[in-house]
């Protein structure tokens, strides 16, 4: 048998219609036939000729047997009688040797559709890894950052155990195309002179030996470099404060700053001002004072220095000073004036970081803080043997001997009172050494650890006026301010015009201080509660000056309307609410040191009326011993002038400054409120 392609049997036995119809006819049909590479067994060629005649295909004993191997290489036997010369060919062999010859097609092509792809991919793949070499070439060329570190720990890494070097790390670096590199191993460098050359062969041998490999090294007398572990080195996001040590932040850093902004502030501030308002005062401050009650009788129903601290801003913006802030201490009464233990600062206004966050905030606004300081009484904590509740606690331990003797329900063993007895508490006994030093002690902590500039001194008729003395001078506060209460002269159940021996009794007690305290004017406000009703011939007395304590002694009187005992939710003595305009307009025009109440300011919609009067004292200079001339005081209104600059009427009486003939100099309005209040500035 002969071995031919499947080629060979197509052109050679079958007839031209077969190759059309079986799609591999035609003149590239051989071609075709070959490519698969179609072996077959055949007879000879004798045999072969009958397979043709008339165009037609005759069938013969022969059999046709198509097989495709596994390497996909089809092979067509054919089989018959040796004898036979017509070729029989069986119809389904040859329809399985055609599918056959498809499939190999098929799978031919996909074989090469796959390796195109391959070829596809790998070229891309070239292509980018030209470019990444390229550009790492170029950021290789054009870095001026390269670190021979890098450098060692490559060739460290490739061979670890290639070699130790102990002459320097340039020694490892190899890089041609760095100029660096060039410049640090190459050049440019001079020629080493002899002289040099013999100094260093002197001191050579004092150089340890450069190591060849890591088995020499390690046997090495001379201690190589030995690097702690990453685990035992101190991290800064790691560590931790210790009890010596402080670890400073950013937040700490930004909070000093800007305090030293604001004191750099402050000291521009003062060096502008005038001699005269630099010097403060206990009793009279800077003399331009203008006091603001921070609170009221209800004040304590929530954290209030909270609540104070964001409204520093604004009180400074209208023209505040200084601010009064409720009593600090645990009470047994929450609104604070029932003291027990003096250093303990946690209240019902806030706990002790909150006050000191409060005064840090009014200082920020230049602000003085007054502190309100109950001296003349104290809670005790514990009862002694006998049930009386006189044992103190706290780091103030005191005794019965600490209370006066005089005080009837506490069974006091110190000294008689020094002034009226408070019947709620035990009264302290000022006479004694102890107390008053313990108390000396707890104000200067106050002023220095806590930030407190001033004090309003509690119910200051309990005890006398030189201890008080004694208490200011040890702790040298910017302003103080004495609450002596008293009832004015009534006649029939109207108020007397003649109160000279109320506010003669206000001024014995700032003369027993030595004039290092001011008082509230009690006086002014009980005569304002009736004169601004169409008797404003109050205002004026005998000698032609105001009525109150500001009549006599204007540096120490420090006048007000409302506070939390006489207003508030107590209302003991409430200011009349229709005239509260006139009061803030006469006691912010005249001298002394005036109050605002916070409830007039934050609650009454007063906020805008008060700022402007305050302005016009600061445009007028208007201080607590400005000179007043009063011109007119009569049922029908009250004209003053007060310093040089300021007129100002009260009431519904027609008048001006043109009206006036002492009066002269160019006015203008400055506040029009009609019947209430006018005030003219000089021009």
């Amino acid at each position: 048998m002969a071995t031919i392609s499947l080629a060979d049997v197509a052109f050679r036995t079958l007839p031209p219609h077969l190759f059309v119809s079986t799609g591999i006819g035609g003149s590239n049909s051989y071609a075709h036939a070959k490519k698969y590479s179609l072996n077959c067994r055949i007879p000879s060629k004798s045999k072969r000729k009958s397979l043709y005649k008339s165009d037609s295909l005759f069938k013969t004993r022969a059999v046709v047997r198509c097989s495709m191997g596994d390497s996909g290489e089809a092979s067509v036997d054919i089989a018959g009688n040796e004898d036979s010369t017509e070729l029989e060919i069986n119809e389904d062999d040859f329809k399985a040797a055609r599918r056959a010859l498809s499939e190999a097609q098929s799978k031919q092509q996909a074989l090469e559709k796959e390796r195109d792809q391959l070829l596809k991919e790998l070229s891309t793949t070239k292509h980018k890894q030209q470019e990444l070499l390229t550009l790492l070439m170029h950021e290789k060329k054009s870095s001026h950052t390269e670190s021979v570190f890098l450098k060692e720990k490559v060739l460290n890494e490739m061979n670890k155990d290639a070699t130790v070097a102990n002459g320097g790390r340039l020694s490892l670096v190899i890089d041609d195309e760095s100029y660096k590199l060039k410049l640090l191993s190459q050049g440019p460098r001079r020629e080493i002179p002899v002289w040099m050359a013999r100094r260093i062969d002197s001191v050579r041998t004092k150089f340890p030996p450069r190591k060849i490999d890591i088995a020499e090294a390690n046997t090495s007398k001379y201690k190589s470099l030995e690097l702690p572990n990453p685990a035992e080195v101190w991290s800064i996001a790691q560590a931790k404060p210790k009890d010596d040590d402080t670890l400073i932040d950013k937040e700490l850093i930004e909070k000093k700053r800007k305090a030293l902004e604001r004191a750099l502030q402050r000291k521009t501030i003062e060096k502008q001002k005038t001699p005269e308002e630099i010097k403060l005062e206990p009793g009279t401050g800077t003399g331009r004072e203008i006091v603001f009650q921070g609170f009221n009788w209800e004040s304590c129903r929530k954290k209030w220095y909270q609540d104070l601290a964001p409204k520093a801003a604004d009180l400074s913006r209208c023209g505040i000073t200084a601010v009064w802030l409720p009593p600090p201490t645990e009470s047994v009464a929450p609104q604070g004036y029932m003291p027990s233990d003096l250093y303990n600062l946690n209240s019902a206004y806030g706990t002790q970081d909150d006050l000191k966050y409060c005064i840090e905030e009014l200082h920020n606004q230049h602000l003085l803080a007054l502190g309100d300081v109950v001296l003349n009484h104290r809670c005790a904590h514990k009862q002694s043997e006998n049930g009386v509740w006189n044992i103190f606690g706290g780091k103030l331990a005191w005794g019965p001997e600490a209370i006066v003797c005089d005080d009837p329900n506490f069974q006091g063993r110190g000294g008689p009172s020094s002034g009226d007895i408070f019947h709620a508490a035990p009264n302290v006994d000022h006479s004694q050494d102890f107390v008053r030093n313990d108390v000396k002690e707890w104000l200067n902590w106050l002023r220095n650890n806590i930030g407190y500039d001033g004090w309003r001194l509690d119910f200051v008729r309990g005890f006398s006026g030189e201890h008080v003395k004694e208490y200011i001078e040890a702790s040298n506060p910017a302003f103080a301010i004495g609450e002596y209460w008293d009832s004015l002269a009534y006649e029939g159940g109207d108020l007397c015009y003649n109160q000279d021996a109320h506010r003669q009794r206000v001024i014995n007690w700032i003369n027993a201080t030595g004039g290092t305290s001011s008082a509230f004017d009690v006086t002014t406000k009980g005569i304002l509660h009736s004169a601004l009703h169409n008797q404003y011939w109050r205002l004026i007395d005998p000698k032609g000056k105001p009525t109150g304590v500001m009549g006599w002694w204007p540096s120490r009187a420090v006048t007000f309307i409302e506070n939390h005992d006489t207003g508030s939710t107590q209302g003991h003595w409430p200011f009349p609410r229709d005239k509260l305009m006139q009061g803030y307009a006469y006691i912010l025009t005249h001298p002394g040191t005036p109050v605002v109440f916070y409830d007039h300011f934050y609650d009454f919609g007063l906020h805008d009326v008060i700022t402007e009067l305050i302005e016009a004292r600061k445009r007028a200079g208007i201080h607590c011993r400005s000179p007043v001339k009063i011109y007119h005081a009569n049922n029908d209104g009250y004209v003053a002038q007060i310093g040089d600059t300021l007129v100002m009427k009260l009431g519904h009486f027609d008048w001006n400054p043109s009206k006036e003939i002492d009066l002269d100099g160019n006015w203008q309005k400055f506040v029009d409120k009609g019947s209430d209040y006018r005030l003219w500035l000089r021009m």
